[in-house]
């Protein structure tokens, strides 16, 4: 005779995997995104008046007799000739620009833009992929930019400057910054082959091997300079303050001095004024400002020309760099089309990033005889050349060196 049945209730059971969690969305942003980003432009320019600011009350406090009026138009005019502007101290109206400055205001409508596309993209329903986060970048430093230019002008308008002439170096800064910024915090990627790739790590590693190789020539320059130039500073009769702001003064103009020694360094040497030149085989000058970097120029006798077989090495590191990234077959030797190609572009690219560096680190000390000083134009496509030559030779250097290798481990 058969038991009775017991009905047996199925017991649940709760593991790590068995429960989902629905991810937590960000709140959404309080502002719409298109003011966060113009409001962030504004920011930008604001917080680099103020630090400029700062380095200009150093200064201030060992020159009470200044009247504050005076020291905010030259905040402000130290402000515009940091965006590409001017500033007129003590009737001399300066366009020399301290790249070092720019970059400081390019990172931060790089941070402000950053933070413009975060906002963005926690209003979008769903993440922006491809060409809508192209769209999105390009919308972020768009709308930056028209807020860094309205603080430009107002900048402008409020020390009694030329409005619509700051207007387009400011928005120059702001467009790269915010375009750096932007892509930086969307994690973008071009769909670009890998000669291209290879070709644009080759060409920055050369930038930065002339940068290394310009700071070497300067380096020695100072130190054999330095008894004229701590002449020029006693002459100056500088106070604690003036020596703080006159350090800073040098090291937000460096990358400017880097760009005069990367094209004397290339043979293309660079002007001080109307019909002076300093090159490696010869240095013409007449008058100059009591400025104390001046101290480091050498004399007219020439003989440098030595320095010019150190000028071939950014190009040899552009070529090298870009075959050693360039593609590979399946065999583990180096493509000879893709090596050489990536390593003459790599070289071109390099040589055309000279020539804007070049390009921003010419200005004016004054009128007249100092109205032009830095890189001289078009000697300077003589260094375009040699970044280029020497490229083509780094990389077939290169490529023959790879060959050799994949040929002893077979």
């Amino acid at each position: 005779m058969p038991g009775p049945r017991t009905r047996r209730t199925p017991r649940l059971r709760l593991g790590t995997t068995s429960a989902r969690t629905q991810p937590i969305l960000d709140d959404p942003p309080v502002l719409p995104p298109v003011l966060v980003a113009i409001g962030g432009g504004l920011a930008a320019a604001l917080a680099g008046a103020l630090l400029v600011g700062a380095v200009v009350l150093i200064g201030w406090w060992g020159a009470v007799s200044v009247s504050v009026p005076a020291m905010l138009r030259t905040i402000g005019g130290v402000w515009l000739l940091g965006n590409g502007g001017s500033l007129v101290a003590q009737g001399l109206r300066i366009t020399l620009v301290p790249l070092g400055l720019t970059a400081v205001f390019a990172l931060l409508c790089a941070a402000t833009a950053a933070f413009g596309y975060q906002q963005a993209a926690r209003a979008r329903p769903r993440p922006a992929r491809g060409r809508e986060q192209v769209r999105m970048i390009v919308l972020v430093a768009a709308e930056l930019t028209l807020g860094y230019a309205a603080g430009a002008a107002a900048m402008a308008a409020g020390i009694g400057g030329p409005v619509l002439a700051v207007v387009p170096g400011a928005a120059g800064v702001a467009v790269v910054g915010g375009l750096a910024g932007a892509w930086w915090q969307s994690g973008h990627r071009l769909p670009a082959p890998v000669w291209l790739r290879a070709a644009a790590r080759g060409a920055l590693a050369g930038i930065l091997a002339l940068a290394g190789v310009a700071a070497v020539v300067l380096g020695v320059a100072l130190v054999l300079g330095e008894p004229r130039i701590q002449t020029l500073e006693q002459q100056l009769g500088f106070d604690a303050a003036g020596n703080v702001v006159w350090a800073l003064v040098g090291l937000l103009y460096l990358p400017t001095l880097l760009g005069w020694a990367a094209s004397w360094l290339l043979g293309a040497g660079f002007a001080l004024g109307e019909g002076s030149l300093v090159a490696p085989w010869a240095t013409q000058l007449g008058l100059l400002p009591s400025i104390p970097v001046f101290g480091a120029l050498p004399d007219g006798a020439g003989g440098l020309e030595a320095w010019l077989a150190v000028g071939v090495l950014p190009g040899l590191v552009a070529g090298a760099t870009a075959v050693a990234a360039a593609a590979r077959t399946r065999d583990g030797s180096t493509s000879p089309v893709a090596a050489l190609v990536s390593g003459a572009l790599a070289g071109l690219l390099a040589g055309l990033g000279f020539l804007v560096w070049a390009a921003l680190s010419r200005g004016g000390l004054g009128s007249d005889r100092f109205a032009t000083v830095g890189p001289l134009f078009p000697e300077a496509l003589i260094g375009l050349a040699t970044i280029v030559f020497s490229a083509a030779i780094g990389a077939v250097a290169a490529w023959v060196l790879a060959v050799r290798r994949t040929q002893a481990r077979g």
